[in-house]
């Protein structure tokens, strides 16, 4: 159906065809418009959500590997002490002293092993965070 309407410059009536005027044409475009701005603002909430989600992972992994990095300082300083204390005990003394000197050599290299698993932990922890997308 075609309507008559003024056109753009204000001259005379203008036949169009296949263009609507009128309340009706002018709501139905407004609601087209909300129903548009309403996916847009569905999309940016997901969007959001996700990349909170992924802020949060990131964190976790981060304290993860901070966590692991300080336990396996703890766990060196106690080999260290260790050690130090096997050092001092008397090589030429009792048998007693001498198994307590292996004893704490061996837990020193136990703390000593574990820290290392500590840091190889972390460093994937870290790792994983540099990895694209498309490696995971």
């Amino acid at each position: 159906m075609e309507r008559y309407f003024a056109d753009e410059h204000g001259g005379g009536d203008t036949v169009v065809a296949g263009r609507e005027t009128g309340p009706d044409f002018r709501e139905r475009s407004v609601e087209a418009r909300e129903r548009d701005a309403d996916r847009r603002n569905s999309v940016a909430a997901e969007r959001e959500a996700r990349v909170d989600r992924r802020e949060a992972a990131v964190d976790a992994l981060l304290s993860r590997a901070e966590e692991r990095d300080r336990l396996a300082e703890g766990r060196d300083r106690r080999a260290e002490e260790r050690d130090r204390i096997a050092d001092s005990r008397s090589w030429a003394g009792r048998d007693q002293e001498r198994a307590a000197a292996a004893r704490d050599r061996a837990l020193s290299a136990l703390d000593r092993y574990e820290a290392g698993v500590g840091r190889d932990l972390s460093a994937g922890d870290r790792a994983e965070l540099r990895a694209g997308p498309e490696d995971r």
